[in-house]
């Protein structure tokens, strides 16, 4: 969610950067309904996807967050259900235990801020997946290591608390794929693990905890050392016709129009020639998180595909996850959400109802800052202006946009009335709601 920041930074560039988008591709008989059955020689696999978990300890939480004023400072920046993260998780592992899966992958900030406590409470409740023999992979994100932001926000004002290294990340985590790793990067947390004799999940480490200093640095960026080091044994599973299923925290394609000018903090530094390293070894799947959007994007260059399957977080509505069935030709892709949660809520208010009302109130209140602020533009204009933004926004994060007539008479209206030069809003209004292929909730995606 920290996207919106940098969202206005670089708002003017996209309308005139020549930017070109992916090739991206809707495989030929990706057919999205039930009837489509997989045809599969091998047995078939359920895996389950979580991103961006955002968990804080209840011990660290204030003792009325609505009311605890430098929470919802933090709020106001980075709005987030963080208030609400313990549960909504529980809720979710109680689902996956309903769902079954054989594996979980969970692809970074796993934690709010990378405080240990949230670290160890967090590791409590992934162990019930284990306990039922679910295998269970994580790789961190921005937020989860020498997090210099890591606060204990029972006090007032919030007061750093204790938080963890790499090295105690995978020691913390072992049970989560480190112990198992038939191989470790020594340049990273990256590690490959082997749950069936043909399937590799290969975890990468694109994050920059080690230059964090007194913010943790949201970009990312993979090695040369651990690019090197993932060539190596692509090259080994390719040889063995061992299925790699790859995952990372940043993204590894834009995933809109202009990503990479608005948000370069959320694809890892040099994507392109990343993504195409990535087509050269066979690694035709990264599962991913970080822009708490629930997209999918695909790029094809002559016979080799790549697909960025990034998972929306489940403390951003409309909290999702995704279920997926793999077999020796497709992945079969369908997205599930959080609608309920064990929370007293006033009469009248639901969970479901309460993020929307959530989001939407921190989204206008942050348009509308921005607008006026960093913009200069009017009072009444930024009124106008910032629900038109946000509806953008959250049609994003929930995939599959698909703007109502409505809503696309009163944008046209508007793009009458904005002046010249606030017309680039327009244009990014547009961009939200210009949803790329291939689909992002349910899709069969072509493994060979």
């Amino acid at each position: 969610m920290k996207n919106l920041r940098f969202f206005f930074l670089s708002l003017m560039i996209i309308v005139s950067a020549s930017c070109t988008k992916d090739a991206l591709l809707d495989p030929s008989g990706m057919l999205t309904d039930d009837s489509n059955s997989l045809k599969s020689s091998q047995a078939k696999l359920k895996i389950a996807v979580i991103s961006d978990l955002h968990y804080m300890s209840p011990a660290l939480m204030p003792e009325d967050p609505e009311k605890d004023y430098f929470f919802q400072m933090y709020l106001a920046q980075d709005p987030k259900l963080i208030q609400f993260s313990d549960p909504i998780l529980r809720q979710a592992i109680a689902e996956l235990k309903m769902a079954k899966p054989d594996i979980v992958l969970i692809p970074g900030d796993l934690t709010k801020d990378g405080e240990l406590l949230s670290h160890e409470t967090l590791i409590e409740i992934l162990h019930e997946l284990l306990d039922l023999n679910v295998k269970v992979f994580v790789v961190p994100g921005n937020h989860d290591v020498n997090n210099p932001e890591a606060l204990d926000f029972s006090v007032s004002p919030p007061v750093p608390t204790d938080k963890i290294s790499a090295e105690d990340f995978a020691s913390m985590y072992g049970d989560f794929g480190y112990n198992d790793a038939i191989y470790r990067d020594e340049n990273s947390l990256s590690y490959i693990c082997q749950p069936t004799e043909k399937l590799w999940i290969l975890g990468i480490d694109a994050c920059r905890y080690e230059e964090n200093v007194e913010i943790a640095i949201v970009g990312g960026r993979i090695k040369p050392e651990t690019m090197a080091w993932i060539q190596e044994k692509m090259a080994e599973a390719q040889a063995n016709d061992i299925k790699v299923l790859a995952m990372m925290h940043h993204g590894i394609l834009q995933h809109y129009y202009g990503q990479e000018q608005l948000d370069p903090g959320y694809l890892v530094e040099n994507w392109p020639e990343m993504a195409a390293a990535f087509m050269q070894t066979g690694i035709k799947l990264v599962f991913t998180g970080h822009y708490h959007a629930n997209d999918i994007s695909q790029i094809s260059v002559g016979k080799n595909t790549l697909s960025d399957v990034e998972t929306g977080s489940l403390v951003t509505p409309p909290s999702p996850y995704r279920i997926m069935i793999l077999d020796d030709n497709f992945i079969k892709i369908e997205s599930k959400r959080i609608t309920t949660i064990d929370f007293p809520f006033p009469p009248g208010l639901d969970f479901v109802t309460y993020s929307n009302l959530f989001l939407t109130q921190h989204l206008d209140g942050y348009f509308n800052y921005v607008l006026q602020k960093m913009y200069g533009v009017p009072e009444e204009q930024a009124f106008i202006v910032a629900p038109f933004l946000r509806n953008g926004v959250m049609a994003h994060y929930a995939g599959d946009e698909k703007i109502k007539p409505d809503e696309r008479k009163k944008l046209n209206q508007l793009s009458l009335v904005v002046p010249p030069e606030s017309s680039f809003l327009i244009d990014a209004i547009n961009s939200f709601w210009t949803d790329l292929p291939i689909v992002d909730n349910k899709v069969h995606i072509k493994l060979k």
